[in-house]
C-alpha cells in the first residue's frame, strides 16, 4: 500500500507581508480575504491621524517611511497587526 498525497490540503495559505517602519520590523500582515490588501495599512494609519508617510511594496516586504510620527506609527501599527 503506497502513500498518497492529499489532493485537498487541510490548511489554507494566506498572503503574508513583513511590515517595516523606517527599516525596523514591526510585524506581519496576513491577507485573510480576497478583499484585503497590504495597502489597507495606509488607510489605517491615516484613520489614526498619521498622514505624513510614504509606503512601498518590495516583494513580500511592505516598507513605510514615517517622518516625525515614527514612534506613534510604530505603536499603533503593532497593535493593528497583533489584532489581525
Amino acid at each position: 500500500m503506497g502513500l498518497m498525497s492529499d489532493p485537498y490540503p487541510s490548511s489554507i495559505t494566506h498572503d503574508r507581508y513583513d511590515v517595516y517602519i523606517n527599516q525596523d520590523f514591526i510585524g506581519q500582515k496576513y491577507l485573510l480575504t480576497a478583499q484585503e490588501s497590504v495597502h489597507d495599512i495606509d488607510e489605517f494609519l491615516k484613520n489614526e491621524g498619521i498622514k505624513e508617510f510614504e509606503s512601498y511594496l518590495d516583494g513580500d516586504h511592505y516598507y513605510i517611511k514615517a517622518g516625525e510620527n515614527e514612534r506613534r506609527a510604530a505603536e499603533v501599527l503593532k497593535v493593528y497587526l497583533q489584532n489581525r
